[in-house]
């Protein structure tokens, strides 16, 4: 499956290259399907690119491919948070 990343991810995060949000992608260590969001299915994840920072990361999924359209480093509290609680279902 295909992996793109926005065009305005790293425009608005200069700090991040394409490259190190698909690292980050690939080397993803927590998924979770928001299962509320209008733009379902959208996942939000927590990966390290290749050196090692963490980034928070939000993509769609269509038959096109994944789509990463929002990345940041590092995550915030409130997606560390969400990402908790859903695990916590899971369980």
């Amino acid at each position: 499956m295909k992996v793109v990343v926005h065009e305005r991810v790293c425009r608005k995060h200069r700090e991040l290259t394409e490259q190190d949000v698909l690292a980050a992608w690939f080397n993803s260590t927590n998924l979770t399907l928001r299962m509320d969001s209008p733009n379902f299915p959208e996942y939000v994840c927590i990966g390290f690119d290749s050196r090692g920072r963490s980034i928070e990361m939000v993509a769609v999924i269509s038959e096109d491919g994944i789509l990463i359209y929002h990345a940041m480093a590092p995550p915030t509290k409130a997606t560390l948070r969400e990402i908790r609680r859903s695990q916590r279902r899971l369980r």
